[in-house]
Parts: C-alpha cells; sequence; structure tokens
C-alpha cells in the first residue's frame, strides 16, 4: 500500500472511529457526591431531528449545578472529539491530494532536471 493511500485511509478511518464514540460514548460527572449521566458529545437530537425544541428548564439549584456540571463535561467531549474528527480530516485530505497529483516515473540513471544541456 502506498503511503498516500494509507493515509487516506487512516484518516477516513479516524473520522468515523471518532464519530462512533463521540455518538455512543456516555459522559458523566460527580455533582455533591452524586453520579450524573450528561450523555454524549454528539447528540441522537443532532442527528435525527426531532421537529420540536426542547424547552426544560433547570428549576431547582440543585438541577441548575447538574446541568452546569454537565455542560463543561460535554464540551469538552465535543472539542476532543471534534478535534479529532478534523485531523482525521486533514489526514485524508492530504492522501486525496497525494493521489491527484501526477506522478513522474524516473528510470534509473536519469536526472531529475533535463534543462540542462
Amino acid at each position: 500500500m502506498r503511503r498516500w493511500q494509507a493515509a487516506l485511509v487512516v484518516g477516513l478511518l479516524v473520522v468515523l472511529a471518532a464519530f462512533a464514540y463521540g455518538v455512543e460514548s456516555s459522559r458523566s460527572t460527580t455533582v455533591a457526591g452524586q453520579q450524573v449521566t450528561c450523555g454524549a458529545a454528539i447528540s441522537s437530537d443532532w442527528l435525527v431531528p426531532q421537529g420540536t425544541l426542547s424547552t426544560e428548564v433547570a428549576t431547582s439549584a440543585d438541577q441548575r449545578r447538574r446541568s452546569a456540571a454537565c455542560d463543561t463535561v460535554v464540551q469538552r467531549a465535543r472539542i476532543g472529539v471534534l478535534s479529532t474528527m478534523a485531523a482525521g480530516a486533514l489526514l485524508a485530505l492530504v492522501g486525496w491530494t497525494a493521489m491527484r497529483e501526477p506522478r513522474v516515473v524516473r528510470r534509473a540513471g536519469q536526472r531529475a532536471s533535463s534543462s540542462t544541456p
């Protein structure tokens, strides 16, 4: 396998793996000694629109603390997942660009530039 092929394939696999991890992996944190499940970095609501927006508002101080803690945890997870996806996309782009460049085949003993007489 050529280097550009490997870069393209590995880049696409990194994007897909990061996306799958972001959708499937659920985050949690501890608030006031209690374990709170926050959800995934990539919410399923982003993928399949429900048609209505959630208007759930945290009313108690405890719910607001949990919401604030989860916001921080999920935001960090999103940054990690999206950064990994971006790095994979860049790697795939490098592989794609290398694939699209024309190749010059040199024979043994032939000079790289033929501008000298």
